[in-house]
C-alpha cells in the first residue's frame, strides 16, 4: 500500500506537529521502537538497475527481506527470514525468491548501509476508536555496515494508510503539508546510500564509452583500453574473496577483452609493447581458466544433475564434492598469482603506458588516423572473415574449425562494443543482436565439448583418488552421453541460425554502417 513521507525541517519538534494534528482529530500513540535496516545490492547494481530497494528490517521480534519498487513502493515481496541471505537461492520458495533470482541470478547480496530509525508512530482514530491511519516521525541515521561514524539522515514523517480508508489518509497529508513538511523528494535508503559515499550504479561491466569520431585512433585505443584496466581492477577484490564468481567472470571478460583490442585495433601502439602486453594478458588468462572451468560447473551442477534419470541424481553428488575441493585449491592459486610481482608489475606498468599522451607524429601506420575510419575498416574486414570460416563449416567440420569461428565472432562482436559510441544507438543494436544470436549457438557447442573433455579427465581423477563408486561413474558418463546430444543439437542448429547471420538483410545493415570509410571495390567483396 501506497505511503506518503516527507521532511520534518530542524527548526519543528515532532512534539509541535503532533499537538497540531490533534488539534483536528484523535491521535493515540503506540510503544516507541527503534528499526534496523540494511540495504542490499549486488556488486553490479541490479536491484538498483531494476528501480527498486532491497532491504533487511529488523524491528526487534522478526527479520524481514523487503523488495520494494521506486519511486512510489506500489510493489512489493517480502519474506519473514532467521537472517540475512548471502545468495537469492538461499531464500525459501515463493515470490521474492523468484524475483531475486531472476533479477541478481548468481550474484552476492551484499550489505552496502545500515540505517537506524527512532519510530514514534500515532494511530489515528474515528469515533469508534478504530485504527483509520498512522502516522510515523523517524529520527533516522545511518552508517557503513563494516563500520565507522554514523550520519544523520532526515527526520521523516510517514503517513500509512489503512485498507478501506482514504480520507483520513488525505487529511493528514494535507495536514502535515499545511505545516510546511515537504514531500521527500528521495527514498531514505537511496539518501542513506548516498551519505556513506555508494553510488547507485557506480560499477557496471559495460564499457560506457564515448569516443568522438574525430579522435586519433591511438587516443581511442588508449582509452578503451584504460576502460578495461579500470574494469579489472574494480573485480580483483571480489576474485580474491572468491564467493560471488561473477567477480571472476568478468575479471576474465576484461582480460579477453584487453588481448581482443591489443591484436584487432592494429597500427596503434608500438608493435614491441602490444606482443610483450598479448604475452602477460594471455598468461593471466591461463592461470584463471581453471577456477572459472569450475565455477561453471558447479554453477550448472543442478541443472545437470536435473537432465539425470530420479534414480541416478543422488549418484552424481561425489562429483560436486570432488569440484568442490578442487575450486578451493585452485583458488587458493589465483589468490596467490594476484600476490605475484608479476601480477603487480603487469596492472601497475600498464595503467603507466597507457596514461602516457600520446606523440604528436607517429610513424604507426593508424596512430594519427580519425578512430571512424580505422572502426569502419577493422569490423568489415573480421565480418568478411566471419562469412568466410562460417560458410565452409558443414555436417562434417572438426570442431577445432567451429571453435574458431566462435573466437572471429568474439573479436567482431568486441570490435563493435569497442566502438560503438561512434555509431547510431538503433543502428548498431541490430547487428550485435544478429551475432549475438550466432555466438549462442555457437557457445552451447563449445561448452558441450569442452565439458565432456574435462568430465572425462574428472572421471579419471576421481577414480585414482578413489572418490569415484562404480554408481558415480556410471551417473557421469549419462551426463557425458547427454552434453553429446545437446553438442549435436547445436551442430544441426548451425546451418539455420548462420543463414540468419548471412542473410541480405543483415548484409544491408554491416554495408550501411561500417562501409563509408572503406574504397568501394574492398567493401564489395562479402
Amino acid at each position: 500500500m501506497m505511503r506518503f513521507e516527507f521532511i520534518i525541517p530542524d527548526g519543528l519538534d515532532n512534539r509541535d506537529v503532533q499537538a497540531r494534528l490533534e488539534e483536528g482529530m484523535r491521535l493515540d500513540p503506540e510503544p516507541p521502537a527503534v528499526v534496523r535496516r540494511t540495504g542490499f545490492d549486488s556488486f553490479d547494481w541490479r536491484v538498483h538497475g531494476n528501480a527498486a530497494v532491497l532491504e533487511g528490517i529488523h524491528d526487534g521480534n522478526h527479520y524481514r527481506l523487503v523488495w520494494r519498487a521506486l519511486p512510489e513502493n506500489k510493489r512489493r515481496e517480502q519474506a519473514i527470514l532467521g537472517k540475512a541471505p548471502r545468495f537469492a537461492r538461499d531464500l525459501p520458495p515463493g515470490r521474492l525468491r523468484d524475483r531475486l533470482e531472476a533479477l541478481v541470478e548468481m550474484r552476492e547480496l551484499v550489505p552496502l548501509v545500515m540505517i537506524t530509525s527512532r519510530v514514534h508512530t500515532l494511530r489515528v482514530l474515528d469515533r469508534h476508536d478504530k485504527t483509520v491511519a498512522r502516522v510515523a516521525f523517524e529520527e533516522n541515521s545511518a552508517r557503513r555496515p563494516d563500520g565507522g561514524r554514523s550520519f544523520a539522515l532526515d527526520r521523516r514523517a510517514i503517513v500509512m494508510p489503512v485498507k478501506g480508508y482514504q480520507k483520513p489518509c488525505k487529511l493528514l497529508v494535507k495536514a502535515l503539508e499545511g505545516l510546511g513538511l515537504a514531500p521527500a523528494g528521495d527514498d531514505l535508503m537511496l539518501t542513506a546510500l548516498a551519505r556513506v559515499g555508494h553510488t547507485p550504479g557506480g560499477y557496471t561491466p559495460r564499457l560506457d564509452l564515448h569516443l568522438e569520431d574525430g579522435m586519433r585512433a591511438d587516443q581511442a585505443a588508449r582509452r578503451i583500453l584504460l576502460r578495461l584496466l579500470d574494469i579489472l581492477e574494480a573485480n580483483e577484490a571480489g576474485t580474491r574473496t572468491g564467493t560471488d564468481t561473477e567477480f571472476l567472470h568478468d575479471f576474465r571478460v576484461a582480460v579477453r577483452r584487453t588481448r581482443s583490442a591489443l591484436t584487432q585495433i592494429k597500427g596503434v601502439l608500438p608493435l614491441r609493447t602490444v606482443n610483450h602486453y598479448k604475452t602477460e594478458f594471455a598468461w593471466l588468462g591461463q592461470v584463471t581458466t581453471p577456477l572459472r572451468d569450475l565455477d561453471v560447473y558447479l554453477l550448472n551442477f543442478d541443472a545437470y544433475r536435473g537432465s539425470l534419470p530420479v534414480s541416478a541424481q543422488a549418484d552424481i553428488e561425489p562429483l560436486r564434492d570432488f569440484l568442490g575441493r578442487r575450486r578451493h585449491f585452485e583458488h587458493q592459486a589465483l589468490v596467490k598469482t594476484l600476490d605475484s610481482a608479476r601480477y603487480r608489475r603487469l596492472v601497475n606498468n600498464w595503467r603507466e603506458f597507457l596514461r602516457r599522451d600520446v606523440p604528436i607524429r607517429s610513424r604507426l601506420t593508424n596512430a594519427t588516423r580519425p578512430v571512424l575510419e580505422v572502426a569502419c575498416e577493422r569490423i568489415w574486414r573480421v565480418y568478411q572473415r566471419t562469412l568466410s570460416e562460417g560458410r565452409v563449416i558443414g555436417a562434417d567440420t572438426p570442431s577445432e574449425a567451429i571453435h574458431e569461428l566462435r573466437k572471429t565472432c568474439k573479436k567482431l562482436r568486441y570490435l563493435m562494443e569497442f566502438f560503438q559510441s561512434l555509431f547510431p544507438p538503433r543502428r548498431i543494436k541490430s547487428p550485435i543482436r544478429a551475432l549475438k544470436t550466432l555466438q549462442d549457438n555457437l557457445g552451447i557447442y563449445q561448452d558441450c565439448v569442452v565439458q565432456i573433455a574435462t568430465l572425462k579427465t574428472f572421471s579419471h581423477q576421481m577414480a585414482a583418488e578413489g572418490k569415484a563408486p562404480p554408481d558415480t561413474l556410471l551417473a557421469m558418463g549419462m551426463l557425458i552421453e547427454e552434453l553429446e546430444r545437446r553438442q549435436q543439437a547445436a551442430h544441426e542448429e548451425f546451418a539455420d541460425t548462420f543463414g540468419k547471420f548471412d542473410s541480405s538483410g543483415n548484409h544491408a545493415h554491416y554495408r550501411q554502417l561500417f562501409t563509408g570509410c572503406i574504397p568501394a571495390g574492398e567493401a564489395a567483396t562479402a
